[in-house]
């Protein structure tokens, strides 16, 4: 677990050391990153994450909801499909749409930073809830780290930001998704029902970031190079899970 989180956070700050180039780097470049990134999450929700929440059930007399709403139970996970979507769309209004691989006109450092930070901490729960680290999800996490943390780096680097402050703003940045794991450990731990809803509220999370960078007509126009991208991301994570 703990070699999980270190990749995790060092795959983020490491990318300080690009500030010398990243203004340079293509833009077609960040695109296929980001396409791939976004077909991978796209690929561990559906056979990774998804199949998980599926599990969830409940034994006689263990309702989690109040009487009358019982009815719900069997769906729970599914409704925090829903939930953890509408959270992250609340958070692209902080991250100016950061996850995309983009931003907004009219973000703040600290409100990116912040939407950022609440995405990471919230896709990195269910990471250890399972038996041992989830693969799909944590290379799902370190992969789609990369061009949001290039980002960061053009952004710092245009504001005149050292490479060391920098290092520091992308670890605070990495470690968002451990500590995610680490409270989730410590509130639910394995075994419990809640992994399931947990992980399902994630899923919506993913949901959203993979389809709204998948379907970004102004920046991700069809193209077979994508296709392609999209096609080597979904067998890479068929292998990986």
């Amino acid at each position: 677990m703990a070699g999980a989180y270190i990749l995790i956070a060092l795959g983020v700050a490491v990318w300080a050391l690009a500030m010398p180039v990243v203004r340079r780097l293509p833009d077609g470049l960040m695109r296929g990153i980001t396409v791939f990134g976004g077909a991978f999450l796209l690929g561990v929700c559906c056979l990774d994450l998804l199949p998980e929440a599926s599990e969830y059930h409940l034994g006689r007399g263990e309702s989690p909801l109040p009487v009358g709403l019982g009815r719900f139970d069997s769906i729970m996970p599914f409704i925090a499909i829903l939930l953890g979507f509408l959270m992250q769309q609340m958070l692209d209004g902080l991250s100016a749409h950061a996850e995309h691989g983009h931003t907004e006109e009219g973000f703040t450092l600290a409100g990116l930073l912040a939407g950022l930070c609440m995405h990471a901490f919230l896709e990195g729960m269910p990471l250890g809830l399972g038996d041992g680290v989830d693969a799909g999800l944590m290379w799902g996490i370190v992969i789609h780290n990369i061009p949001v943390s290039l980002l960061l780096v053009g952004i710092m680097a245009d504001r005149g930001y050292s490479m060391w402050r920098c290092a520091l703003v992308l670890l605070l940045f990495g470690i968002m998704s451990p500590l995610g794991s680490l409270f989730a450990n410590w509130l639910i731990g394995e075994g419990s029902r809640w992994v399931q809803v947990l992980t399902g509220m994630v899923v919506g999370v993913l949901l959203h970031v993979s389809s709204s960078i998948l379907f970004d007509h102004k920046r991700n126009h069809f193209s077979w190079s994508n296709i392609g991208l999209m096609m080597a991301a979904f067998v890479l994570v068929a292998i990986v899970i």
